[in-house]
C-alpha cells in the first residue's frame, strides 16, 4: 500500500472545506440580518449597503476557499484541528461588535451605543488574539489602522450610516465639529495613532543597502 494514502484527508475534515463553509454560513447570516435594510443607490448608499456588500464578499471568498479544499489532492490537504480557545475568542469579538456598536435592548441585557470608534479597534484586537502567533505590537497599530480605513472608505467617502461615537457623547461631538468634521478628525487621529505605534514598536526601517 502507498504510504501517502494512509495520510489522506477526506473532504469533510479538510481545513479549507470547513473554513470556507463557515465563512459562507456567516455571509448568509449577515445577508439575512440586512434584508430589511435599505440598499440605497450608487449616489446615496443606504444602511444596508455595507452589510450586504460584506456578505457578498464573504460568500465569494468563502466559496473560493471551499472549492479549493474540495478539489485539492487528498494527500496534500491539511486536516482541521478544532481548538476551542480561538473559536471562543472570535465569538467574543463578534458578540462585542454586534451588541455595542449600536446598542439596544436584547432579551437578557441592555447595551449602550459605543460606536465604531470604540468597538472597531477592540474587535480587531480581540479577533487578532485568536491566532497562536498573536503579537500585541502588531495588533495595536493594526486595530487603529483598520478602523481608520473603514471610517475613511465607508463613513466619509461612501457616506454609509454607521454609529461612530458613543451615544452619550455623539450629539456634543457633532454639534461642535459637525458630522463630516468629526468623522475626519477621528480617522485622521486613528491613522496617526497607528503610525506612531508602528514607529514606536518597529522603528523606521531602512532597506537601503550600502
Amino acid at each position: 500500500m502507498d504510504l501517502r494514502s494512509r495520510h489522506t484527508v477526506p473532504c469533510y475534515a479538510r481545513i479549507q472545506v470547513i473554513g470556507g463553509a463557515v465563512v459562507v454560513f456567516i455571509a448568509a447570516l449577515v445577508w439575512y440580518g440586512a434584508i430589511s435594510l435599505n440598499l440605497g443607490t450608487v449616489a446615496d448608499f443606504g444602511a444596508g449597503a455595507m452589510p450586504k456588500a460584506l456578505a457578498i464578499l464573504l460568500f465569494f471568498g468563502g466559496g473560493a476557499v471551499l472549492v479549493q479544499g474540495l478539489v485539492q489532492r487528498p494527500e496534500e490537504a491539511e486536516r482541521a484541528e478544532f481548538s476551542p480557545a480561538p473559536v471562543a475568542i472570535l465569538v467574543i469579538a463578534i458578540a462585542l461588535f454586534g451588541l455595542f456598536i449600536r446598542g439596544g435592548d436584547f432579551t437578557l441585557l441592555s447595551t449602550p451605543q459605543l460606536g465604531l470608534g470604540v468597538v472597531g479597534p477592540l474587535t480587531v484586537f480581540i479577533a487578532g488574539c485568536a491566532t497562536p502567533e498573536r503579537r500585541v505590537k502588531e495588533l495595536l497599530p493594526m486595530s487603529f489602522g483598520l478602523t481608520a480605513a473603514v471610517l475613511l472608505v465607508f463613513c466619509d467617502l461612501l457616506q454609509v450610516t454607521i454609529p461612530i461615537f458613543p451615544g452619550f457623547a455623539q450629539d456634543a461631538i457633532f454639534s461642535s465639529l459637525g458630522v463630516d468634521g468629526a468623522i475626519r478628525a477621528l480617522y485622521l487621529a486613528y491613522g496617526g495613532i497607528a503610525a506612531a505605534l508602528y514607529v514606536a514598536f518597529f522603528g523606521l526601517r531602512d532597506d537601503r543597502r550600502d
